[in-house]
Parts: structure tokens; sequence; C-alpha cells
């Protein structure tokens, strides 16, 4: 049901803000293999047993890579046209290595962070001004595995699987009108504890005394 601005004449008023439009809002899997050499901190690996390998990815930066280019696409059954964005992507990978060292206790060893680039294009709603960013999304759906893997003195190459999901926005700065009202602060929370006062349990008059 549509809002009447009319009945809110007291409260609210005409106010500009300045603010991000987007212009389109998508998610985009990156997913790739590689054999990765991963360097240690020196004798870090020194009488180490492996028993577990595992890694961790952090996606560092997305950038534009290339010119976009318009494309005609058809969505629906109508023929839009849109921009083919070349996106730029670094992802730092960490491995972690589980053991035993030579007094029989367990340890774990970092290795020092391994960087992946790759570059992939996304079809996009992003005509010319607009700004194009991606980050990835927190969830379980981002993954990294590790496969074979040969240990050479302090370092280790292995083979890595990632899979991340991003969250690709296409933005624009805009001046609108809207009918607004400040935000003021809420009145703080005073909370007094008072000295307890003796309250007689509850009677039962029903049961006593009775009326003779």
């Amino acid at each position: 049901m549509p809002i009447n601005l009319e009945q809110f004449a007291q409260q609210f008023d005409r106010e500009c803000i300045q603010v991000c439009k987007v212009y389109d809002w998508t998610t985009h899997v990156v997913q790739l293999t590689q054999d990765i050499t991963f360097t240690f901190p020196v004798g870090s690996l020194t009488g180490i047993t492996v028993s577990q390998v595992n890694c961790s990815l952090t996606l560092l930066e997305c950038t534009e890579d290339a010119p976009r280019r318009d494309i005609e696409c058809v969505v629906g059954d109508q023929t839009v046209t849109l921009q083919a964005v070349t996106l730029s992507k670094t992802i730092q990978v960490v491995l972690e290595v589980v053991g035993t060292n030579a007094a029989g206790t367990q340890v774990t060893v970092l290795s020092n962070p391994a960087l992946i680039t790759t570059s992939e294009e996304v079809i996009l709603c992003a005509p010319e001004g607009t700004t194009v960013c991606c980050n990835a999304t927190q969830n379980t759906f981002n993954i990294c595995r590790v496969g074979a893997f040969t240990q050479n003195g302090d370092a280790i190459t292995a083979t890595i699987s990632v899979r991340i999901c991003q969250s690709i926005v296409v933005t624009f700065e805009v001046i609108l009108e809207v009918a607004a009202r400040f935000c003021q602060p809420r009145p703080e929370i005073i909370c007094e504890e008072e000295c307890p006062v003796d309250v007689f349990p509850p009677q039962c008059p029903a049961v006593f005394p009775t009326m003779m």
C-alpha cells in the first residue's frame, strides 16, 4: 500500500542526502586448483613428522583489470546493453602443518603467506562512471583444500584447491531528495538499585481466618 507522505507533514521534511546508488549486485564464484610452493620460517620444520596439512585463504584485493566493453544480452524477453568487466583478484593462502617433533610433542607450524592471482570476466550493469567492487562473502561455501604435497627442507609444495564466493556491487554516488527527519539519541537509561522492602507473604483469606 503506498505511503501518503502528507500525513507525516508534521514530522518529516524534505532533505538532500548523498548516497551510493546500487546499479547492480550479484555473486560470482572463483574456483581454481594450483600447485604452490610454501616457505616456512628457517628451521621451523626441522625434525617435524608431518601428520596433517590444512590451508586458509583471504581475498586480499579485487580490481578492474581492463577497459569495460559493451555487450548485448537477452534478459527475459528484452535485449539490454550490459558491460563485460574483467576483475583481477589476489588471494592469500597460508599453509598449516600439524605434526610431531623429536620430543613426541604435537606442534602446529604456519607457512609464510603465498599469493594467487587470477582474472575473470563478469557481465554487469556497469555503465561508464560507475564503480565496481567485490568482496568475499563470509560463509561455509568458501573453502581451501590441500591435495598431494611434498616437503623439501623448509618448503612444502602442495596442490591447493580454492573456492570463494564473491559479492560484486556496482555503485555510483548520487544526491537524492527524500522525506526524512533527523535522528536524535535516545535518553540515557539509569538503573538505580533500591533497598529491599519487607513484604508479607500473600494470605489466604478464604481459608484463614474463618468467619464464625
